[in-house]
Protein backbone atom coordinates (compact mmCIF):
# COMPACT_ATOMS: atom_id res chain seq x y z
CA UNK A 1 0.00 0.00 0.00
CA UNK A 2 1.46 3.60 -0.83
CA UNK A 3 1.68 6.71 1.10
CA UNK A 4 -1.01 7.94 -0.68
CA UNK A 5 -3.65 5.48 -0.30
CA UNK A 6 -2.76 5.68 3.73
CA UNK A 7 -2.63 9.18 3.69
CA UNK A 8 -6.89 9.30 1.97
CA UNK A 9 -7.69 6.46 4.65
CA UNK A 10 -6.40 8.56 7.75
CA UNK A 11 -7.86 11.73 6.33
CA UNK A 12 -11.36 9.46 6.06
CA UNK A 13 -11.55 8.53 9.23
CA UNK A 14 -10.45 11.50 10.86
CA UNK A 15 -13.19 12.99 9.30
CA UNK A 16 -15.71 10.62 10.56
CA UNK A 17 -15.38 11.19 13.89
CA UNK A 18 -16.73 14.73 14.28
CA UNK A 19 -19.50 13.59 12.23
CA UNK A 20 -20.30 10.60 14.95
CA UNK A 21 -19.85 12.78 17.89
CA UNK A 22 -22.91 14.98 16.94
CA UNK A 23 -25.63 12.27 16.95
CA UNK A 24 -27.98 13.09 19.60
CA UNK A 25 -29.59 11.24 22.07
CA UNK A 26 -33.02 11.36 22.32
CA UNK A 27 -34.43 14.07 24.88
CA UNK A 28 -35.72 12.80 28.54
CA UNK A 29 -38.47 14.34 29.12
CA UNK A 30 -39.83 12.13 31.19
CA UNK A 31 -37.77 12.10 34.64
CA UNK A 32 -35.74 9.39 35.63
CA UNK A 33 -37.83 7.22 39.08
CA UNK A 34 -36.89 4.17 40.10
CA UNK A 35 -38.69 1.03 38.86
CA UNK A 36 -38.23 -2.37 39.51
CA UNK A 37 -41.28 -4.80 39.76
CA UNK A 38 -41.68 -8.44 38.52
CA UNK A 39 -45.10 -9.62 37.65
CA UNK A 40 -46.41 -13.20 37.49
CA UNK A 41 -48.31 -13.50 33.98
CA UNK A 42 -50.09 -16.61 35.31
CA UNK A 43 -52.32 -14.37 37.45
CA UNK A 44 -55.91 -13.94 36.58
CA UNK A 45 -55.60 -9.76 36.45
CA UNK A 46 -52.58 -10.11 33.71
CA UNK A 47 -54.61 -12.42 31.70
CA UNK A 48 -55.37 -9.50 28.97
CA UNK A 49 -52.21 -9.58 27.97
CA UNK A 50 -51.94 -13.23 27.72
CA UNK A 51 -52.33 -12.43 23.70
CA UNK A 52 -49.86 -9.95 21.77
CA UNK A 53 -51.01 -6.80 20.75
CA UNK A 54 -52.91 -6.56 24.26
CA UNK A 55 -51.69 -4.27 26.79
CA UNK A 56 -52.65 -3.52 30.58
CA UNK A 57 -51.58 -0.12 32.93
CA UNK A 58 -49.65 -1.64 35.96
CA UNK A 59 -50.74 1.09 38.51
CA UNK A 60 -48.76 2.94 40.73
CA UNK A 61 -45.53 2.82 39.29
CA UNK A 62 -43.69 4.91 37.30
CA UNK A 63 -42.84 8.85 37.15
CA UNK A 64 -45.55 10.82 39.84
CA UNK A 65 -47.17 7.04 39.63
CA UNK A 66 -48.64 7.55 37.02
CA UNK A 67 -48.55 3.84 36.03
CA UNK A 68 -46.79 1.61 33.43
CA UNK A 69 -48.30 0.17 30.63
CA UNK A 70 -47.29 -3.08 29.77
CA UNK A 71 -47.70 -4.22 26.24
CA UNK A 72 -47.33 -7.67 24.73
CA UNK A 73 -45.55 -7.27 21.54
CA UNK A 74 -45.11 -10.59 20.43
CA UNK A 75 -44.99 -13.93 22.37
CA UNK A 76 -41.81 -14.09 24.43
CA UNK A 77 -41.66 -10.13 24.04
CA UNK A 78 -43.15 -7.07 26.04
CA UNK A 79 -42.82 -3.44 26.11
CA UNK A 80 -43.24 -1.21 29.19
CA UNK A 81 -43.66 2.41 28.81
CA UNK A 82 -44.46 5.02 31.49
CA UNK A 83 -47.51 6.17 31.49
CA UNK A 84 -47.18 10.02 32.05
CA UNK A 85 -47.41 11.64 28.84
CA UNK A 86 -44.17 13.13 27.98
CA UNK A 87 -46.00 16.16 25.77
CA UNK A 88 -47.12 18.14 29.05
CA UNK A 89 -44.98 16.45 31.86
CA UNK A 90 -45.82 20.14 34.07
CA UNK A 91 -49.26 18.59 34.24
CA UNK A 92 -48.10 15.16 34.97
CA UNK A 93 -51.07 13.26 33.08
CA UNK A 94 -51.14 9.31 32.62
CA UNK A 95 -52.38 8.15 29.30
CA UNK A 96 -55.52 5.90 28.62
CA UNK A 97 -55.00 2.66 27.16
CA UNK A 98 -57.34 2.93 24.00
CA UNK A 99 -58.88 -0.95 23.16
CA UNK A 100 -59.72 -0.07 19.03
CA UNK A 101 -57.53 -3.05 18.33
CA UNK A 102 -54.98 -0.67 17.17
CA UNK A 103 -51.89 -0.85 20.18
CA UNK A 104 -52.95 2.65 21.41
CA UNK A 105 -52.95 4.89 24.25
CA UNK A 106 -53.95 8.65 24.23
CA UNK A 107 -53.49 11.52 26.55
CA UNK A 108 -57.05 12.77 28.04
CA UNK A 109 -55.16 16.44 28.62
CA UNK A 110 -53.82 16.59 25.18
CA UNK A 111 -55.05 13.86 22.55
CA UNK A 112 -51.56 12.97 21.81
CA UNK A 113 -51.85 9.29 20.66
CA UNK A 114 -49.19 6.60 21.55
CA UNK A 115 -48.55 3.57 18.91
CA UNK A 116 -47.31 0.40 21.86
CA UNK A 117 -46.33 -1.71 18.33
CA UNK A 118 -43.99 1.33 18.03
CA UNK A 119 -42.42 1.15 20.51
CA UNK A 120 -44.04 4.23 22.08
CA UNK A 121 -43.90 6.63 19.61
CA UNK A 122 -46.39 9.22 19.42
CA UNK A 123 -48.96 11.01 16.83
CA UNK A 124 -46.89 14.28 17.03
CA UNK A 125 -44.26 15.61 19.76
CA UNK A 126 -42.08 13.01 22.14
CA UNK A 127 -42.44 9.20 22.68
CA UNK A 128 -43.36 7.75 25.93
CA UNK A 129 -40.28 6.51 28.35
CA UNK A 130 -39.42 2.91 27.87
CA UNK A 131 -38.36 0.65 30.40
CA UNK A 132 -36.29 -2.55 30.63
CA UNK A 133 -38.47 -6.01 30.53
CA UNK A 134 -37.19 -9.38 30.75
CA UNK A 135 -39.11 -12.72 30.81
CA UNK A 136 -38.07 -15.66 33.06
CA UNK A 137 -40.83 -18.10 32.90
CA UNK A 138 -44.22 -17.12 33.75
CA UNK A 139 -42.44 -13.71 35.69
CA UNK A 140 -41.96 -10.60 33.71
CA UNK A 141 -39.28 -8.05 35.26
CA UNK A 142 -39.84 -5.00 34.68
CA UNK A 143 -36.56 -2.13 35.47
CA UNK A 144 -35.09 0.88 34.24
Amino acid sequence: MNWTKIKFLGIAVGLMFPFASCVEEEPKIVPDVYVSFRINLDLTQFSHIQVPGNAIMYPNEGFDNNGIVIYRYTTDEFFAFDATCPQHIEKSTAIEIIEDGFDTGKCPHCNTTYSFHNWGQASSGYPLKRYKTSLSGSFLNITN
